[in-house]
């Protein structure tokens, strides 16, 4: 069988083509994971309406460190915060919040955490609120009723917000996050607006209005 160089040529140009096809489609792959996993690392909470605010949990690989992404619109003609707690007192309907960072206008990534600060020793939580303009940290030392629980080994009820984006109007409160750890025999008891039958220890944050005292 004899192939004309007309043939040859055609035949090496298709091949070409195919490795070139196969090579783009390859690396186009490898730049769709990378977006995934930047996307997981620091959020995206895509388009939403004007007059709505987000929120949406990220990746965290550190133990007792939460990471979220939130959004105050530019146009929200009200304040908004990070309020944030380790204690649902018995028969309340929300936490007992112990303080709050304020959140500017636009995206930020809030990053809050439980641990021993090595600057005094003390066990704390914090709550860090950063944006291109600025990065603001509100931290408090914990009870060690408190400490105890957080340094041992129990099962945890996670009630916060998900990976998925949330958006409520403006006006609204996110709870970002809410996350109870399960101690003693009444533990496992589910509670509604009603509140806890006894002090519930747990890790609580709501992005609210900042509207008067938490």
């Amino acid at each position: 069988m004899r192939i004309s160089l007309r043939e040859l040529i055609g035949i090496v140009t298709i091949a070409g083509l195919l490795i070139g096809l196969t090579t783009s489609t390859w690396k186009l792959r490898r730049l769709k994971d990378e977006v995934g996993r930047l996307r997981e690392e620091v959020g995206d909470l895509g388009q939403t309406e004007a007059d709505e605010i987000a929120a949406v949990r990220l990746t965290s690989d550190q133990p007792l460190t939460y990471r979220f992404r939130v959004r105050v619109p530019e146009t929200a003609g009200a304040a908004y915060r990070i309020a944030y707690s380790t204690w649902w007192p018995q028969s309340q309907t929300r936490p007992e919040w112990f303080a709050a960072t304020p959140v500017p206008p636009g995206d930020s990534v809030v990053v809050m955490s439980i641990g021993r600060d090595v600057r005094d020793d003390r066990w704390k939580i914090s709550t860090l609120v950063r944006n291109p303009q600025q990065t603001r940290r509100v931290a408090t030392v914990l009870p060690e009723t408190h400490v105890n629980v957080f340094r041992g080994s129990h099962d945890v009820v996670r009630t916060g917000i998900g990976r998925g984006v949330l958006a409520k109007p403006v006006g609204r409160s996110i709870r970002i996050l809410e996350d109870r750890w399960l101690v003693g025999e009444g533990s496992l008891m589910l509670y509604g607006d009603s509140g806890p039958d006894e002090d519930q220890i747990g890790v609580y944050a709501e992005l609210q209005l900042d509207d008067g005292p938490l």
